[in-house]
């Protein structure tokens, strides 16, 4: 029963995180929006509009952000659109945000996902191998390769591979989701390697690793005693770093292999100036890095007890 109170805490703290986000949000906007409506009058005075023109200028941006009415209502209607997905109207797109981030959202999800899976676990398994063979040429061939897709830019990768594919000499053309996964775990992949390697030669010098190589233990019992004990750091680099790196990586990758997804309709909305676009992409970004937050709560509970049972003291 700990357990579930552990998990509903941290569920909790999620959601309020995503509505202070969301409240914070609203303040910013809420504070600039003045200064657009003079930037705005500056514009249409110095193109010779005049008082009458001026003025309906002023009362057209005040009715369509609702600017009459007291602040405490706007906020209580941002919040209830926020929650029911009345997310404003896109210009760039001609429809509603939501119609547009819905199928660019899987989207980029859809190469995302099984991009980081691949990562974490290849990643994993080789450091945790890697540092059982310390200084062999197994150790020495996986950090020589984990240094080398370090130095490769991600962009560089994708382009490599697009046309490694278009000449014929990858045996299978690739599609582009399969493009923008293995784009995305191959530039995931040297960090997760040498983490995990730095991880578990930590663990490889305790008191329990010599025991069980005095009993004689082959090296896959081994790793499976390391991984466990190695598994609370691997996890912080896996769910915290990742969603950072991801951030930069998916609109590079989605540019140059043309994928139709979040990033895209983000450049877009830069690009065009559509405002109610910009701040729901981002926030579906914040989001999605408040979600992985709580997810590795929920490995770190399940992990180590003691996690939960500190909560549980506080």
């Amino acid at each position: 029963m700990s357990y579930v109170r552990y998990l509903l805490r941290r569920a909790a703290f999620a959601v309020l995180s995503a509505y202070l986000v969301v409240t914070l949000t609203f303040f910013v906007i809420a504070s600039t929006v003045r200064l657009r409506l003079q930037q705005r009058l500056a514009l249409a005075s110095w193109g010779g509009a005049s008082e009458e023109q001026l003025e309906s200028i002023r009362e057209g941006f005040v009715a369509a952000r609702n600017l009459d009415t007291p602040i405490h209502e706007r906020y209580v209607g941002w919040l209830v659109d926020v929650t029911t997905l009345d997310w404003g109207y896109s210009f760039a797109y001609r429809r509603p945000v939501i119609a547009v981030l819905d199928g660019r959202v899987q989207a980029t999800l859809g190469y995302v996902v099984p991009g980081v899976v691949v990562a974490v676990l290849a990643g994993v398994l080789l450091g945790l191998f890697a540092a059982l063979a310390k200084d062999g040429a197994f150790d020495w061939s996986v950090r020589l390769t984990a240094y080398a897709l370090f130095g490769v830019p991600v962009f560089v990768f994708v382009v490599y591979l697009r046309y490694l594919s278009a000449e014929g000499v990858v045996p299978l053309s690739l599609g582009r989701w399969a493009l923008a996964t293995t784009a995305v775990a191959a530039s995931l992949l040297a960090g997760q390697v040498r983490f995990a390697r730095a991880s578990a030669l930590e663990q490889t010098g305790r008191s329990f690793v010599k025991m069980l190589r005095a009993k004689g233990a082959d090296r896959l019992r081994l790793a499976r005693h390391v991984l466990r004990n190695a598994a609370i750091p691997i996890v912080s680099l896996s769910v915290t770093e990742l969603l950072a790196v991801l951030v930069l990586n998916i609109y590079i990758v989605e540019e140059v292999v043309g994928i139709p997804g979040l990033a895209g309709a983000s450049l877009r909305a830069i690009r065009e100036s559509d405002t109610a676009l910009v701040i729901w992409t981002t926030l579906v970004v914040v989001f999605i890095g408040i979600t992985g937050n709580f997810l590795q709560d929920v490995l770190y509970g399940s992990l180590d007890p003691r996690v939960r049972s500190e909560n549980e003291r506080r």
